[in-house]
């Protein structure tokens, strides 16, 4: 039907100063359409982060953008996106931050990133929501997570089969 609106969703996450080396943190998440999947990202972040608040905002950034590409795609072939599109944080600073909600006086440092999420908000593309740590698919994208917690959120991205107990 021409009238069918594709739904965009995305799962963002990151694991603070995780690499020892220069204690950058790693970016993990995943753009979904349809509640399939169909870019996942894991990689270091370019750049130090000052607080976890902060890692989470750039992580978050960085999904949306993945999420504007497929966006983009979408509207470029002619087919209807339902917006806004959701965008799933498990920092609840990060969440109340890119909501305009103040959480404290020391988050000059996060501003531009910060501007770029409220910008997309404010656009109608995009709303930020809160999903608690252990229900966010992407933390397997971040960091090792319990066995109970991979096999939850693994047959999101591998499909379940006889060999996925």
């Amino acid at each position: 039907s021409p009238d069918f609106e594709w739904n965009i969703e995305a799962c963002a996450d990151s694991n603070y100063a995780s690499n020892i080396d220069d204690r950058r943190s790693a970016t993990g998440g995943d753009v979904t359409v349809n509640e399939a999947p169909v870019s996942m990202r894991s990689a270091t972040q370019r750049f130090v982060c000052l607080s976890v608040t902060k890692a989470e905002t750039a992580a978050g950034v960085t999904i949306t953008q993945d999420m504007l590409y497929v966006y983009r795609i979408l509207t470029s072939l002619g087919l209807k996106v339902r917006l806004p599109m959701t965008l799933w944080m498990d920092n609840k600073g990060a969440v109340d931050l890119a909501n305009s909600w103040s959480v404290g006086g020391r988050t000059r440092h996060v501003d531009v990133r910060m501007h770029f999420l409220r910008e997309m908000k404010d656009q109608g593309l995009l709303q930020i929501k809160h999903l608690p740590g252990d229900d966010n698919p992407a933390d397997i994208f971040t960091k090792n997570t319990s066995a109970a917690v991979f096999e939850r959120h693994v047959p999101k991205y591998c499909g379940k089969d006889e060999y996925i107990s």
